[in-house]
């Protein structure tokens, strides 16, 4: 399983993504993107609260672009039964890793928490893409009821990245239509599937932003600094039912996918 990691980082949802999986027989490979991008930032919440979803997912893009690449040309590892999860940012990096892997290669994805502003939604998979919500999740919402799953976002805030498959960033960008508002994942995902694509949503009772992220924390977050900061909802974690469910639906899910 290649593990896309969210906006901050490799943190701790994503090592313990790393450590169920593990446990479980699933070999994992989670990176800093970040790091790889040249950018050192230990120590801060810059890459949280001070820069756009869609430079953040640039960068985990790029390097899950390329870690899928290294994965497929190393003999040690079975490159019939690849995976990729990603959280936040790191989910809407892997719906657009939907779009431009190799069925041969990759058996599933799994996007967790994506946001509807960055790099887009691609307008075809090529692999089943489950979608995963917490039922509570508001990460970065201006209302306690701004959920992540049916939030959209002005054009403004979108750009392709490359390497990228054609989406709704070549609609909805700073340079086309600006003005206009986007999709929301929950949107997108069902026209998807209206259109036979393999989409299918996962909703967790218990369950915020980042499933494996610990014990619920209705906490609020900060973005930007000065007289621009804005205050927003950020609940995250889940009770340990909902990880436990979710955790047992990816290794069902995983093990179904086998020959």
């Amino acid at each position: 399983m290649i593990i896309a990691h969210g906006g901050n980082g490799p943190g701790s949802a994503e090592l313990e993504m790393v450590r169920r999986m593990n446990a479980r027989g699933v070999a994992t490979l989670l990176f800093d993107a970040y790091e790889m991008n040249g950018f050192q930032y230990r120590g801060t919440s810059l890459f949280l609260t001070g820069t756009t979803n869609e430079s953040r997912q640039r960068m985990i893009f790029k390097a899950t672009l390329g870690a899928y690449d290294w994965i497929r040309q190393n003999a040690r590892i079975d490159t019939t039964r690849l995976y990729i999860h990603g959280l936040s940012n790191g989910g809407s990096v892997a719906l657009n890793m939907a779009a431009v892997v190799d069925p041969a290669h990759v058996r599933m994805v799994f996007s967790e928490g994506a946001p509807s502003a960055g790099i887009g939604m691609p307008d075809q998979i090529r692999v089943p893409l489950k979608m995963v919500f917490g039922k509570i999740d508001n990460y970065g919402g201006r209302t306690a009821d701004d959920w992540m799953h049916l939030r959209t976002d002005p054009c403004v805030v979108n750009l392709p990245a490359e390497g990228a498959a054609p989406g709704t960033a070549q609609r909805c960008s700073l340079q086309v239509n600006p003005t206009a508002q986007g999709l929301s994942p929950y949107q997108w995902g069902e026209q998807l599937k209206a259109e036979g694509q393999p989409v299918e949503f996962w909703f967790y009772d218990e369950a915020a932003h980042g499933l494996l992220a610990g014990p619920i924390d209705r906490g609020m977050r900060t973005y930007g600094s000065g007289p621009t900061a804005s205050q927003r909802f950020g609940w995250i974690g889940a009770s340990s039912n909902a990880a436990n469910r979710f955790v047992a639906d990816l290794t069902k899910a995983i093990k179904a996918s086998y020959p």
